[in-house]
């Protein structure tokens, strides 16, 4: 084992063992607008919505050495990553067409602002409508999903099973994203990516955002390195598509400090957070730019404008 490698195993035990501890206090928690705000992880929400036919409903590696040293920033020297630097993304093959089905899986980090619903808006405003629909509850982790005699897991297995999808979106829980990407992250992915490719589906794993003020002695850009490091690693080992939500935020901190993208409780999006997720996974799965759509989600326009940008800056890099 390498220097970096060795280097980088021993800062994320440390950092598992900080981690846990700070997120059981309050990490992937429920929103800070619902009324115990003092519950661990996540309060249990279920939703399984159609975010089109019920607007506003509240209910894979291609040449992976290559793409490893051009997205993996060397930890030897103690650097967190730079986030400015162009990301290796996998595009779609083929990109979203006319209607394409689109499937979200996660937890209240995909929940909360109804995101899915704002992707439907959003592609419907840049005539791209789509076939949405949503499985999420709070705490879940893809272990959960691909456990079919879990409750949401067989109901995910029924319907990649019984259903074609253009795309699945999966989101993990921040916890096993960070701590445990090798042991539970990406056995669980791999085992729901062969059933998205038999439902001739593409997969695209959604990288979330650190907490706000980071974890325990850890930065936020601490947090956030590990997240993105593990989730391009393992959308690079299933040779899936990557929608990088948190490098968006950490591209939005350093260029537009003035907008809020954390919620209240510092780790749940904002709608502006919410806003620049959906404007990134339309990028990546529409390979086009979100630039000009007339729908802000409520936001002002300037706003709007600028989370736009931001996520279009993800193409061709």
């Amino acid at each position: 084992m390498n220097r970096t490698i060795l280097k980088r195993n021993i800062r994320q035990f440390i950092f598992c063992c900080l981690l846990i501890p700070a997120f059981l206090s309050g990490g992937c928690s429920a929103p800070a607008s619902q009324e115990d705000t003092s519950s661990s992880i996540e309060e249990p929400q279920t939703k399984v919505s159609d975010a089109q036919s019920q607007t506003r409903d509240a209910s894979e590696p291609q040449d992976s050495q290559d793409q490893d040293s051009s997205n993996q920033q060397d930890s030897s020297d103690g650097d967190n990553f730079d986030f400015n630097r162009p990301l290796a993304l996998k595009t779609p093959d083929p990109a979203a067409g006319e209607t394409p089905r689109i499937l979200f899986a996660g937890n209240s980090h995909t929940f909360t602002n109804n995101l899915p619903d704002i992707f439907s808006e959003l592609a419907a405003a840049m005539n791209h409508p789509c076939d949405v629909q949503e499985l999420t509850e709070g705490y879940y982790t893809l272990t959960q999903f691909a456990d079919t005699s879990d409750e949401l897991g067989a109901i995910l297995d029924q319907k990649l099973t019984e259903e074609t999808w253009d795309f699945v979106i999966l989101q993990e829980n921040t916890n096993d994203a960070v701590t445990s990407s090798e042991e539970t992250m990406l056995p669980a992915a791999q085992t729901l990516d062969e059933k998205i490719r038999a439902a001739g589906g593409q997969t695209a794993l959604l990288m979330t955002w650190s907490p706000k003020e980071g974890a325990g002695i850890l930065s936020l850009n601490d947090v956030q390195t590990i997240l993105t490091q593990n989730l391009i690693q393992v959308s690079e080992t299933l040779n899936s598509l990557l929608i990088p939500g948190g490098a968006a935020f950490m591209r939005c901190l350093e260029q537009n400090p003035q907008i809020e993208l954390w919620g209240e409780d510092g780790m749940h999006p904002s709608l502006e957070g919410s806003y620049l997720a959906a404007c990134t996974a339309y990028a990546v799965l529409f390979q086009e730019s979100p630039e000009g759509c007339t729908y802000t989600a409520d936001l002002d326009a300037e706003t709007a404008a600028q989370l736009q940008k931001l996520a279009a800056g993800f193409l061709n890099e």
